[in-house]
């Protein structure tokens, strides 16, 4: 997936056309700023914008023919490697393939850096081909947006440099997509006749002999406040929300075990493995007297943001304690309107000031709360998955045993993430999600960019609609280097309206949309090692044996309803249960 062109060494000042020189500089400073990744999709008006990227030594370039995968191939990238990516589209609807990824990017606070090519000004709005008005085309989703305009030596190149960095530390401050939209007139290609513009860069002297930025933004350290006093005393139960670093999470589960506080972790925690997780919290809100223990507390503390359980949301909305949250950044977190205190701080630094000793709280509630996750288990779950019968719940329920430790698992949205988030409590794996925007788009793209970030073996669990609806991106399967497995659960269309108070006589045709395919000749297409088991034992097996594959694709074949009675059985067995 790297470009083939060769790369230059050094910043040169000799370019065929002005065009090419302010694409050159653009990229130069965002390489300058640490980025190095740039996802790419083919087109004219962008020519200048690729080839600059193209010929930098320090630039990798991804490529996909469509651009609603490519943005999230570059979502994915980012997620694993916490870094910003950038992606350079050409002009017309190419960049509006875009917003599914910018709004997904945005909700989860995601670093993309969108680089639009665009008509000049004076082919807007008179007929001109592949001309839009891309002004602020995707509203006040980018936290950052500057009109680039056509490139002329009337306007100093201290302007771009100043003014990508301007961009780039409000990212820095406010993470989120930011958009550069640079018009260029024609020529966009090179020739055989070179320019030297010394004399135009003549401003730039100092950055031309360094490799540093232009600007540097210099921000204070953040004040810490000393909060542990309010705990004193207290009940406190902790939620692990969807947290991005791996380390700090790890520092949550100690904090709760070393002054006895419950624990509930979400899936996209990368938590659930976790010994002192309450891990079948979901289910057991569903019990009366379970909430009733659960009341006791006087705070709940979430770390983390975005919780797939909506028992657990609604539990947060009737609780009659304090409702505290700790996350950095500004992005409101509170779908429930119940946030009383808010820490604008990473988790590692709250809980470094919480390390002072506080009073032991009393073990006896975390001992209830534990007996019931334990009867739980030992009661209602075990018993259910001891048989060989494949289902999706079973299938979940399996590969919680199966997946890689501290490897990436990306979960797709509707069902997968809900089952997994209910049963998957051994998982020591690197979990990532869209539940930004909760689209059921581009999930394939970004487990591909996901693997090219961490170069690691990566799982996808994901249903059949959304593995459909992003059929093009496979094609970017084949470029990579680590082993993808994917798994598609094949209820033959939208199992998720099973579980909603959708009318009978239209559920079939105008929400589930039953397709009657099974995705064997797709995977002959893209030359992907297809599975398809029959039993869990076999998919076990397939499973193990795809991780030694390149691509491989699991396809579970389940009946639609099946999931939403598995439910239904596992509910009414919890409320008649004795705990």
């Amino acid at each position: 997936m790297r470009g083939s062109f060769k790369k230059d060494s050094k910043f040169t000042t000799r370019y065929s056309n002005i065009n090419l020189l302010w694409a050159a500089l653009f990229i130069e400073e965002l390489v300058r700023n640490g980025i190095t990744d740039f996802c790419i999709a083919p087109g004219s008006r962008s020519t200048p914008l690729t080839l600059a990227a193209a010929n930098h030594k320090k630039a990798a370039c991804h490529m996909h023919f469509d651009e609603r995968g490519l943005g999230f191939l570059a979502l994915g990238i980012s997620l694993a490697t916490h870094k910003p990516v950038v992606i350079i589209t050409t002009s017309g609807t190419a960049a509006a393939n875009l917003y599914s990824a910018v709004i997904e990017a945005k909700q989860s606070e995601v670093p993309l850096i969108i680089l639009s090519a665009d008509r000049p000004p004076q082919l807007i709005n008179c007929g001109a081909n592949q001309a839009i008005n891309q002004h602020g085309l995707f509203s006040d989703y980018p936290s950052f947006f500057a009109q680039i305009p056509s490139p002329t030596e009337q306007i100093k190149p201290n302007y771009l440099l100043t003014t990508l960095d301007q961009g780039l530390a409000k990212q820095k401050e406010h993470p989120a997509p930011i958009h550069f939209n640079l018009a260029f007139c024609e020529p966009l290609y090179p020739d055989n006749k070179i320019t030297d513009y010394r004399a135009y860069l003549s401003p730039l002297s100092q950055w031309l002999n360094t490799e540093r930025p232009f600007s540097s933004y210099i921000t204070g350290q953040s004040r810490k406040a000393d909060f542990e006093s309010s705990l004193a005393d207290k009940k406190v139960l902790i939620v692990a929300g969807r947290l991005k670093d791996k380390t700090q999470a790890l520092q949550i589960t100690q904090f709760a075990q070393d002054f006895n506080y419950p624990l509930f972790t979400d899936i996209q925690s990368s938590l659930s493995g976790s010994k002192n997780n309450l891990c079948y919290y979901d289910l057991l809100l569903s019990d009366s007297s379970f909430q009733k223990e659960l009341q006791q507390a006087d705070i709940i503390l979430q770390f983390g943001d975005q919780l797939i359980s909506k028992r657990l949301s609604q539990f947060i909305d009737q609780f009659a304690g304090q409702y505290w949250l700790v996350q950095e950044g500004n992005r409101r977190i509170d779908p429930s309107h119940r946030l009383n205190k808010r820490f604008t701080v990473n988790a590692g630094e709250w809980l470094q000031v919480q390390r002072k000793p506080l009073s032991s709280i009393d073990k006896n509630w975390l001992i209830r709360l534990e007996e019931y996750n334990q009867q739980l288990s030992e009661q209602i779950i075990t018993p259910f998955f001891d048989k060989n019968s494949l289902s999706e719940i079973s299938v979940v329920y399996r590969l919680d045993k199966l997946l890689p430790a501290d490897k990436p698992f990306f979960i797709g949205n509707s069902m997968p993430v809900r089952i997994a988030d209910m049963f998957m409590k051994k998982n020591q794996s690197l979990v990532f999600t869209n539940r930004g925007a909760s689209g059921i788009d581009g999930l394939t793209a970004t487990t591909a960019g996901i693997n090219i970030g961490s170069s690691e073996v990566t799982t996808l669990l994901i249903g059949d609609t959304s593995f459909l609806y992003d059929l093009n991106s496979l094609a970017l399967l084949k470029q990579l280097n680590s082993p993808v497995i994917i798994i598609v659960i094949n209820n033959d269309g939208g199992a998720i309206f099973n579980l909603l108070a959708v009318p009978e006589a239209q559920k079939q045709s105008y929400y589930q949309l039953p397709h009657g395919l099974n995705f064997a000749d797709s995977c002959k297409q893209f030359s992907i090692d297809y599975y398809r088991p029959a039993q869990l034992d076999e998919f076990e097996e397939y499973y193990q044996k795809a991780l030694e594959n390149s691509v491989s694709l699991i396809e579970i074949c389940v009946e639609n309803n099946q999931t939403n009675s598995q439910l239904a059985l596992l509910k009414e067995q919890i409320k008649n249960a004795t705990f």
